[in-house]
């Protein structure tokens, strides 16, 4: 009975982690029964006769498929996106998995044997395995995003992801059963010489489940499962099942068709874990504040993990032909097969490098326009302005500051009249809208080689470097007689107003020791020509 109270307890913290809060009470009685039904197996398995207790194991994982079919597909009502594909794949799967269960307890209890027995009804049954993969995949896990990956990057790499994930599986498990092959199995082949279809009948579970298993581990471990009790039941689930059915494949290796009824538990333990797994309920989506970022760690282990493997079944091969051993055709072929899946995940991995660099180019594009220009006129920023500012006065003293024929700098400074009233009487959006226009003006009435600035609210400068048909005075007209046009701001008639000041480097104006003066300087006009309220330009003379 403690046994009992501390398996509960078990699941209990598992569901607890969910932050789903407490066990529900369905999760609590099928543990209960589960537990109660897998006693009774062992009960069954000392007491019986190996025929009878065979089948009675195997109808009892029968009924575990049943059970997982039903919860998996009732359950999947309320569920939505994801965790509703998941638990109808999986119901899926297990559904088709009944009738040849079945067929073996049948089998079984009319004395037959099923070690290595090919059929096509069970060889369909393998099908059901890509089914199951597909419900693996479609697990609800939140990606562990890198520095600086927008959710719409995270979601575009989503299906690259997991079919590295099926390749790094693939490469694992077949790594794992050529070094098996190689190390013990095939000299049990070699003594007990099976029948062929027989033994890849036996060989197809263990593999196909440990594809499953390894696909379920490598989510669990380099992604951010949303149900940790959902993702640990059915990797525990697929582990058993692989250890059972490699001992079913060593069996049918060994020419030995009868099983002992003990062998049988693994696949009814694996079902009991499968269906506890489609009953924990769905748990709520919490959206970090600071999304987790992998640690140095994690991503070399996601890197090297598939290929340590690899390493292990490749040194086993070098190791045979450094002895002068021949390999046969399991090796062979198999170490080909696993070289073309690197093949193909370098592949796939290369086309993933290179959309990240597309989007480390682009997120470099985005930042570099975000730290010059305004987001709100697209016109440059403070920033920009004055590191152009800059450039132009350095070119000004590098050609003698005055009176050498190089073309002059003139700096333009614009500030509009009554702002504050037209956000306090219509609202900012209409504000904003006013600038909009403003800066649509200033930048139509200048040259490509000018700069327009937003400097702060609703104050402009605009660069006119370089000489031209027109002097910067008429310029400066130019654009003061365009900015105060009339215009249609949120649905109604208006009229700006603006103030506008501008300074000249040129032979009669000394050169200024930085941009912030020349900015002083215009901005002396601007306010010369605010106090005198006639919306005209003033230009800087020393006495202001």
């Amino acid at each position: 009975m403690s046994g009992l109270r501390g398996g509960v307890a078990a699941v209990s913290r598992a569901w607890r982690s969910t932050g789903a809060g407490r066990t529900p009470p369905l999760l609590s009685w099928a543990v209960v029964g589960c537990l109660v039904l897998l006693g009774l197996d062992v009960a069954v398995v000392v007491l019986l006769d190996p025929r009878p207790a065979a089948a009675a194991v195997t109808s009892t994982a029968a009924a575990f498929l049943v059970a997982t079919a039903v919860s998996c597909l009732w359950t999947a009502r309320r569920a939505r996106g994801a965790e509703r594909r998941w638990r109808l794949l999986i119901g899926l799967a297990t559904a088709g998995a009944v009738a040849p269960s079945l067929g073996t307890a049948k089998t079984l209890l009319a004395g037959g044997s099923v070690a290595g027995r090919f059929s096509p009804a069970q060889a369909g049954f393998f099908v059901l395995y890509g089914v199951a993969l597909l419900g693996l995949l479609s697990l609800p896990s939140e990606p562990i995003d890198g520095p600086g990956e927008s959710a719409s990057t995270v979601r575009r790499r989503g299906h690259r992801w997991y079919a590295i994930t099926v390749l790094d599986s693939i490469l694992i498990v077949g790594s794992i059963a050529l070094l098996e092959w190689g190390t013990v199995l095939a000299t049990v082949v070699q003594v007990g010489a099976p029948d062929l279809m027989q033994f890849l009948f036996a060989l197809v579970q263990p593999v196909t489940s440990m594809i499953l298993a390894a696909a379920v581990l490598l989510i669990a471990s380099f992604r951010r499962p949303r149900s940790l009790a959902t993702s640990a039941l059915l990797g525990a689930g697929l582990l058993i099942s692989t250890v059972t059915g490699n001992g079913f494949l060593y069996l049918a290796a060994a020419g030995n068709r009868a099983a002992p009824p003990g062998a049988y538990l693994g696949f009814a333990l694996s079902w009991l874990l499968t269906f506890l797994a489609a009953l924990v309920p769905v748990p709520a989506r919490v959206q970090p504040d600071v999304p987790a970022q992998p640690g140095p760690r994690a991503i070399w282990a996601h890197a090297v993990l598939p290929y340590m493997t690899l390493c292990a079944a490749g040194l086993l091969v070098l190791g045979k032909l450094s002895t002068g051993a021949q390999l046969d055709r399991v090796e062979t072929y198999g170490m080909v097969c696993l070289l073309l899946v690197v093949l193909v995940r370098q592949m796939v991995t290369l086309a993933e490098n290179g959309q990240l660099l597309a989007e480390v180019r682009e997120r470099e594009r985005q930042l570099h326009y975000q730290a010059f220009y305004d987001p709100l006129t697209g016109l440059a920023n403070r920033a920009l302005f004055i590191r152009r500012l800059q450039r132009a006065l350095s070119r000004d003293a590098d050609n003698g500051g005055r009176g050498d024929g190089a073309a002059p700098v003139s700096l333009l400074f614009l500030d509009l009249d009554d702002f504050k009233q037209v956000n306090d009487t219509f609202g900012h959006a209409t504000g904003d809208e006013l600038l909009k226009i403003s800066a649509e003006r200033l930048r139509a009435g200048t040259r490509a080689l000018d700069t327009v600035a937003r400097l702060g609210g609703d104050e402009f400068a605009v660069i006119l470097d370089g000489g031209g048909p027109d002097d910067p005075r008429r310029i400066g007209e130019r654009l003061a007689t365009a900015v105060q046009a009339p215009c249609q701001v949120a649905g109604r008639p208006y009229t700006p107003r603006a103030s506008l000041g501008l300074v000249t480097l040129d032979g009669s104006t000394a050169r200024p020791a930085s941009p912030d003066i020349l900015l002083h300087q215009a901005d002396l006009a601007m306010y010369a020509a605010k106090r005198e309220r006639a919306g005209r330009l003033v230009v800087y003379r020393p006495d202001l």
